[in-house]
């Protein structure tokens, strides 16, 4: 692994573990018993224990990052540096981006904040579709072939296929987006 991928894996690692903090400040506050699911209307309709809720959650996503990571790198070893398509750094980012804003619902929630959680998951949700589906029709069929599994037969079908997934991914993310206004 090259010294900018470590750099990035220990960074986004760190930044997956980073709400721990929040956690350990506001634990004498929080209940029990966290909610760690939530029904289409915000109501919380399942629970974890405040320990696994608050320490065992980032430190689960930080493992999962670190896994995504490796495998982004073996997947792409063969690419170099200023071949790798930008939607890998999007996605290098994804789960730590996420980690942190699902861990601030989850404490707020029990604290007594009204936070509107299906709207928040279907912003996070529409913001990073429309991102993807903005960059997959720019990626190149070199990167494609080690990005796809199966692997495009062709150019002109990878072409095709990827533009295809770009539009809707965008359109599902002006969905999403549409959505948070609709209910």
């Amino acid at each position: 692994m090259e010294k900018k991928n470590k750099k990035t894996l220990i960074l986004s690692v760190m930044v997956c573990l980073l709400p721990i903090i929040l956690g350990i400040v506001l634990y004498p506050k929080l209940p029990e018993q966290m909610p760690i699911h939530f029904t289409i209307n915000d109501v919380p309709d399942n629970y974890a224990p405040k320990n696994f809720a608050l320490f065992g959650t980032p430190l689960i996503m930080a493992i999962v990052q670190a896994i995504c990571l490796v495998a982004i790198n073996l997947k792409t070893n063969k690419l170099q540096n200023d071949k790798k398509p930008k939607i890998l750094k999007i996605m290098e980012w994804f789960i730590p981006i996420v980690t942190v804003l699902i861990y601030i619902i989850m404490v707020e929630v029990p604290l007594g904040s009204t936070v509107y959680v299906g709207k928040s998951v279907c912003l996070i949700l529409g913001i990073l579709f429309m991102i993807i589906g903005n960059y997959l029709p720019k990626v190149s069929y070199e990167v494609g072939k080690t990005m796809f599994h199966p692997t495009p037969k062709s150019e002109k079908s990878f072409r095709k296929m990827s533009k295809i997934m770009g539009y809707s991914f965008v359109g599902m993310g002006i969905l999403l987006l549409i959505l948070i206004i609709w209910v």
